[in-house]
């Protein structure tokens, strides 16, 4: 037997209503949220409101009806910004309170089963109140936000609620179709899911916020150590540089004084005056360099690069250092000038570095070599200049750390030295495009190239560079 269409859709709503109202009571047994609960009220009286219009009075289940769907919209309403959001969300609440009173007054009191006037007044209201709501709803989902899915279902849900009190206000509830009341309850039970699932990408955002917050936070503690640290470093190097500045201007005077004094006192005596008067410079042009007040707010060993000849500036670290040292130094250069593109300053304190150190393990009397020339690297000309020793030579287990800050060598413990020349002489190459790198055999010798670029970097090259 053939069922008729209207018992067909009364069948169907029931169906949905009772599947809808498992589904928010199991999610109100979960997680208590009012939603699920208003959910579960709202799909129980709207089911027997279009189900079975004349079991209980039109009245008090339109008035039920509505109010647990005012309920339901609360949660979604007043979680968007701004103040219309509050008051419209206390509207609701106060519009639901005194409609589930009238639904329980019209269950006391008034037991009619159509319900008079009463079904037609709480429908107009609720048509016009949905009006409202769907439009407020709706544009509220046009910008981005949490729930905005759910909220953009529920203004769907409210607008559908416009025809359908509508109806009920000008027909009887529960008269005619029930296409529309059907779709409502989706719309209501799509928006109750989609309010309970985008909770959970939201969680999800807000840890990776959390998370990114939380580094961000790291990130700038790191910073703040670090700028205490250079601040004190800083405030160290100008009270080195205070401290260092009184005992020079002290020993140059003093050999000046000694210079009118032993005026014509022979040669060996204005070979230690120069040598005493060569040691002041060089003082005072590293601290020039790396002490000066100047360069204290600048990134530490960045270079003042320049275009100058490597040949020369390898001739200028043998002049100044032979009349100090037993040590022949040999200097082997081409017959031109060689370019190179460097801090003339800091390149010159590396060289001399190189020198000193070979001087100071090398035995006695024995020649070191430092030589100049050209090469290229990943079609990059380069300058280098080599300083070579016949000392003990380096074994492999060391090299791979001799340029380690605070590296000491086992067999040379003994020797003065802070070891941490290397490490700087090497940062300072980096710094400049360049590299600092050695060649040694146990019982020969060692070699040290400092490799640096024979013209100006480009500028993507040269930021990075000093970075390094």
């Amino acid at each position: 037997m053939l069922l008729h269409l209207p018992d067909l859709q009364i069948g169907l709503a029931a169906g949905i209503a009772l599947a809808c109202a498992a589904a928010c009571a199991v999610s109100w047994l979960y997680t208590r949220a009012t939603l699920y609960g208003a959910g579960l009220a709202f799909v129980l009286v709207e089911g027997v409101l279009r189900a079975q219009p004349a079991l209980f009075p039109a009245g008090a289940l339109q008035a039920g009806s509505y109010a647990a769907l005012l309920a339901l919209s609360m949660p979604l309403i007043a979680g968007r910004p701004g103040p219309g959001a509050a008051r419209l969300t206390t509207a609701c609440r106060w519009a639901g309170i005194a409609l589930t009173g009238l639904a329980a007054l019209a269950l006391i009191f008034v037991y009619d089963a159509n319900g008079g006037l009463m079904p037609t007044l709480v429908a107009g209201a609720g048509a016009t109140a949905s009006a409202v709501l769907a439009v407020w709803l709706l544009a509220a989902a046009a910008r981005p936000m949490p729930r905005r899915a759910a909220v953009l279902t529920l203004g769907a849900a409210h607008l559908s609620s416009v025809w359908i009190l509508g109806h009920d206000a000008w027909f009887a509830p529960g008269d005619g179709s029930l296409a529309a009341p059907l779709a409502r309850l989706l719309l209501v039970l799509a928006a109750l899911l989609l309010a309970g699932l985008e909770p959970r990408a939201c969680q999800h955002a807000a840890r990776r916020d959390a998370a990114a917050a939380e580094q961000w936070v790291e990130g700038e503690l790191r910073l703040a150590e670090m700028a205490g640290a250079l601040d004190t470093q800083r405030q160290m190097n100008a009270l080195i540089s205070h401290e260092l500045r009184a005992p020079l201007a002290t020993i140059s005077a003093a050999a000046q004084s000694l210079d009118m004094i032993l005026s014509g006192s022979g040669e060996t005596v204005d070979s230690r005056l120069a040598r005493i008067h060569r040691s002041v410079s060089r003082m005072t042009e590293l601290m020039e360099q790396l002490l000066n007040q100047d360069r204290l707010g600048e990134q530490a060993w960045t270079p003042r690069g320049e275009l100058t000849d490597m040949a020369e500036l390898a001739a200028d670290a043998v002049a100044a250092m032979q009349p100090d040292t037993a040590h022949p130094l040999r200097l082997q250069t081409g017959a031109g000038p060689l370019p190179v593109y460097c801090d003339r300053a800091l390149t010159a304190v590396v060289v001399r570095n190189l020198i000193h150190n070979a001087i100071k393990y090398s035995p006695a009397s024995e020649p070191i070599r430092i030589e100049t020339g050209q090469t290229e690297e990943n079609g990059v000309p380069m300058a280098w200049v080599a300083v070579t020793d016949r000392g003990p030579g380096i074994g492999p287990e060391e090299q791979a750390r001799i340029f380690e800050p605070r590296f000491r060598r086992a067999a040379h413990r003994e020797t003065q030295g802070m070891g941490i020349g290397l490490y700087l002489a090497r940062r300072i190459c980096q710094s400049q495009g360049g590299s600092l790198g050695m060649q040694s055999e146990v019982g020969v010798g060692t070699r040290f190239i400092i490799t640096l670029p024979a013209r100006p970097p480009e500028p993507a090259a040269s930021a990075q560079a000093a970075n390094t």
